[in-house]
This record gives structure tokens, C-alpha cells and sequence, in this order.
């Protein structure tokens, strides 16, 4: 029966239980599928926004055109499930345009972007309805929708912390397999453009916010991570040049003309680019990690190979961000593979919104895990 998530990661000794659950056979299940459906394909025109690689004011930012002509164009051409999905997006985008953010200095998390929480919990069921309900062909619609709903409420960021990290973008890629798993998207018939266009429009939308509005990493090992904010992204690009000869090498990638090349075509070269739009200074300071990938790797699927052995291990297997995951009755539910309950600790009191407050705390290689991928020289 679906059920709206609850919190059952409280504690880290909790992971164990985590890791023999269904949920997690679920998540893993999609991401390689989603790995293997866009190996070599790349994102097809219109759908990433130059804008959010590009540096400029806030104010820019804010008013960006989205979609764009070229944009809705592209989409036009998608399955009618694959469209009401991007129109859901295209929403909370448009949300984000009419809450600009509240003018003044503020090193973190700009306040308004609680009013955009707000406006998009009153108005996600409505979109949902709108544009996906059509595509469910199961027997009970709202009970589905409304367990779904909270991992895409979840997938851009906290209300309360102001921060957004590799959480987000798992609870995002949940709420795909969710629909998949539930006939919404049919994977079998769905192209892999489409597929790459998903996740692409999310990630701009997850960018734009925190951008506009200032986010927090959440969970960031600072320099000593991969990225202040993402991981899977890293991950469908890297797939994106598996056994494409167009790919440039791995050596290249940080190269200005190979971005300029490949940033609206590779979700890879676009999170690079990223990086240089929010940071200054010399490359190998500020992100070592994604520097030692192309100082030390040669093959794009090595480099596919060391990030799911990272995301694995730095990611599914770390409580400070599975805690934020929850589970409902059917899509990711808190049981074994046999379909028993698995164990429940005693749940720890937090804030309103069931997530335990941020502790800033800063960040070394001596002070956190971290698992060395196949190219780390280290």
C-alpha cells in the first residue's frame, strides 16, 4: 500500500539494514539502467541553458528566457510522458522567476528561496496532476502520486538548511525510477535523448537555484570532494562518451575550447563548466579530484568505472546523506529482499521538516572517509 516516506536512517549503524533493502536494490537498478540507455548519446539541442555556465549578475540569471524557443521545440518532438515530466520542471523553473531573491549581502542561502519551498508544495500537486496523472495506468493514482511527490519535493535542495548536495540529485533520480518502475515513462519505447533530457532540465533547474539564491553545499568535503554539489551528473556524462567517437580525450576536458565544444551537449563537460562559473583560481586547487581525472585516466570508461565506485561509496554508503532519505510503502520500502520489515531504530528528534540541522564543519583530507578511485595516486 503506498504510504508517504518517513525517516528510518537514523542512526549510522542503520546504513547495514540500508544496504540489504529493497530501496537500495532500486536505486542502484536505476542508475545503471539510466547508465546504459545514454552511453554515447548526447543531449540533444536546446535543452541546457548556456546561461548557467556563463558568468554574469544574479540579475541576468534571474530573467533568463526558459524554455527558450529552441528549447520547447525539441521537447515538442518527446512522447507525451517524457513532455508532462519537463512541463513539471518547466513549473518550478517558472516558480523560481517570479521569487527573485531578497536584495542585500548574505554569504548563504538567500531567504526567498523558502517562499519558492512554498510555493512549489502548494502547487506540486496540481502540476503532477496535470501533466503525468494521464500516464498512470495503475489502480490507485493519488496514493501513487503522493509517495512519488515527496522524493521530487525533496530533490532540489532544504528549506530549512538553505543547501543542496548529491542528496538532491539521489532523491531526483529516485522519483525517475519511480515513475519507470510504475509504467509513467515506458522504458523499453523511451529514447535515450529523452532519457538524457530529464536529467539535464533538472540539473539546470537544481543550478538555477543555487545560483539565484545562493545555496549552501550540503555535505560538501570542500576540495577534497569531487564537487561542492553533484556526483551523478559526472556520472550520466562520463557514460554520455562511453564509445563515442566524437568524445574528446579524457586529458582534454579541461580545456577551454572542449568546453566551449561540449558544454551543452555533455552533462561532464557542462558540470566542469560549471565549476568555472562559481570558482576562481587554479583548476587543480579547488577541485584536485576532478584534476587527477584527467591527469591519470585515459579511457572514458574508466572514468565511468572509478565514479560509480565512488558514488557507491561516497554517496549510497555515507549517512550524512542517506539520512535524508526516506521511505514509503511501495516505491522504496523499508524492507529486505525476501519483503520483510528490516529493523527500526529509534527515531532522533530534529526540526519540523523531519532533518536534523546542518553543522558547518570545516574540512580536510585528515578529518573525513574518502574513497580512492581506480586513477587516485594518493
Amino acid at each position: 500500500m503506498f504510504s508517504d516516506p518517513v525517516k528510518r536512517i537514523n542512526t549510522g549503524a542503520d546504513l547495514a539494514n540500508f544496504r540489504r533493502s529493497q530501496a537500495l536494490s532500486r536505486i542502484q537498478e536505476t542508475l545503471f539502467s539510466t547508465i546504459e540507455k545514454i552511453k554515447s548519446v548526447p543531449v540533444p539541442s536546446g535543452i541546457l541553458q548556456a546561461a548557467i555556465i556563463t558568468k554574469g549578475s544574479t540579475e541576468e540569471l534571474i530573467h533568463v528566457q526558459s524554455p527558450s524557443t529552441e528549447y520547447q521545440d525539441t521537447v515538442n518532438k518527446f512522447s507525451k510522458p517524457i513532455q508532462g515530466l519537463m512541463a513539471v520542471l518547466d513549473h518550478l523553473d517558472h516558480l523560481l522567476t517570479e521569487t527573485p531573491p531578497a536584495k542585500g549581502p548574505r554569504r548563504f542561502g538567500n531567504l526567498e528561496c523558502r517562499k519558492w519551498h512554498d510555493k512549489v508544495s502548494s502547487s506540486l500537486d496540481e502540476a503532477l496532476r496535470t501533466h503525468l496523472y494521464p500516464y498512470y495506468s495503475g489502480k490507485d493514482p493519488d496514493g501513487f502520486f503522493s509517495e512519488a511527490k515527496c522524493y521530487l519535493a525533496n530533490a532540489f535542495g532544504s528549506k530549512m538548511r538553505l543547501d543542496y548536495g548529491t542528496g538532491h540529485e539521489l532523491s531526483y533520480m529516485a522519483f525517475v525510477g519511480a515513475l519507470v518502475r510504475n509504467g509513467v515513462i515506458d522504458w523499453s519505447s523511451v529514447s535515450a535523448e529523452e532519457v538524457i533530457s530529464i536529467y539535464s532540465r533538472y540539473f539546470d533547474v537544481a543550478r538555477r537555484l543555487i545560483l539565484v539564491y545562493n545555496l549552501e553545499p550540503a555535505g560538501s568535503h570542500g576540495v577534497w570532494g569531487l564537487d561542492d554539489h553533484f556526483h551523478l551528473m559526472y556520472i550520466l556524462g562520463a557514460a554520455q562518451f562511453v564509445d563515442n567517437r566524437s568524445a574528446p580525450s579524457v586529458s582534454q576536458v579541461l580545456q577551454s575550447q572542449v568546453i566551449s565544444r561540449f558544454r551543452l551537449s555533455n552533462l561532464y563537460v557542462n558540470a566542469v563548466g560549471f565549476i568555472y562559473t562559481i570558482k576562481s583560481g587554479p583548476f587543480n586547487e579547488h577541485s584536485p579530484i576532478v584534476y587527477d581525472i584527467h591527469s591519470t585516466v585515459t579511457l572514458w570508461s574508466k572514468v565511468l568505472q572509478g565514479l560509480v565506485r565512488m558514488y557507491e561509496a561516497e554517496v549510497i554508503s555515507k549517512f550524512p546523506v542517506v539520512q535524508h532519505f526516506w521511505f514509503g510503502g511501495e516505491l522504496y520500502p523499508w524492507k529486505d529482499q525476501s519483503g520483510s520489515a528490516l529493523p527500526q531504530s529509534e527515531a532522533i528528534e530534529s526540526s519540523e521538516t523531519g532533518m536534523p540541522p546542518s553543522i558547518n564543519v570545516h574540512t580536510t583530507r585528515n578529518n573525513i572517509s574518502m574513497t580512492g578511485a581506480p586513477w587516485a595516486r594518493r
